[in-house]
């Protein structure tokens, strides 16, 4: 009984390693989270994070965006979400796999448990990960509000 409990605990405590979250620091998110900032000054913070296998992008401001602001901001992050600087952050965070999925969280006030706008894009169309035909890649161009 003594071995099962022991092994219990070691696959708890692998389980919980494979959920840590990361805080996502490349030169591109800088670059990224600096122009926000400058576009609007509404913009009060921006954190990248990566919990295996997604990457999450919060944004918080002070008020609710314009709709040019929003198309905007959605536009910027369409032209950072390419293979090349994901697969530069999956690299950061040590992960060899695709990131699955980018999820973006625009916060608008002071309840950080809500969300007022979100969305997602994602590398496989389907959630086959196998499948990696042409047909089944999307490759984060395509964006989905995300309604919880």
């Amino acid at each position: 009984m003594t071995r099962r409990l022991a092994l219990l605990f070691c696959f708890l405590l692998l389980a919980a390693g494979c959920s840590t979250t990361h805080h996502v620091n490349t030169a591109a998110t800088k670059e990224l989270s600096k122009e926000l900032k400058d576009f609007s000054p509404a913009v009060v913070k921006v954190q990248f994070t990566f919990t295996r296998p997604d990457l999450y992008c919060r944004i918080d401001m002070s008020r609710e965006p314009s709709e040019d602001e929003l198309e905007w901001i959605l536009a910027r992050i369409g032209e950072f979400a390419t293979v090349e600087n994901v697969a530069d952050i999956a690299r950061s965070v040590r992960w060899g796999l695709e990131i699955s999925h980018i999820y973006l969280d625009i916060n608008t006030d002071q309840d950080r448990q809500t969300v007022e706008h979100a969305y997602f894009a994602k590398y496989f169309k389907t959630f086959d990960a196998s499948d990696r035909s042409e047909e089944n890649i999307e490759a984060y161009r395509v964006w989905y509000e995300w309604t919880r």
